[in-house]
């Protein structure tokens, strides 16, 4: 990365992460009661580009945080652990991605139909043109 770009991370990013693990421990902190109340910051909401939001993860056992960029159009996801024990309060990346090509593909690993035989029996129905 150069200069201009580690600058945005620390700009845009690094907020919104420490938003999310600070909203991740603190949910995961009340348990299952603070689940159902209103959050402090609405799911999803977006600031500056970013979009931040958790849920438990598989086995309830931590909770995982999601981060979407969407000016660089890319996102992470987190596995936060606010449990007792060795891991508490641990942070671990568990996956990132670049998605800007992902939007350019008009299909990739899709069940039938594919989009060239929708487009095909489109076409067959009249006035559908």
């Amino acid at each position: 990365m150069n200069g201009l770009q580690w600058r945005q991370v620390v700009r845009y990013g690094l907020p919104g992460v420490m938003i999310g693990v600070a909203l991740a421990l603190w949910v995961g902190s009340r348990g299952v009661s603070a689940q159902a109340q209103q959050a402090a910051v609405p799911a999803g909401a977006e600031s500056n580009g970013m979009i931040a939001f958790t849920s438990p993860s598989p086995g309830g056992a931590s909770q995982l945080l999601y981060l979407i960029d969407t000016r660089g159009q890319s996102f992470a996801v987190y596995r936060v652990d606010s449990q007792s024990g060795r891991g508490a309060g641990s942070v671990k990346l568990e996956a990132a991605r670049q998605y800007r090509f992902d939007l350019k593909l008009s299909e990739y690993n899709n069940q039938a139909p594919e989009v060239s035989q929708v487009e095909a029996m489109v076409r067959t129905i009249p006035g559908k043109h």
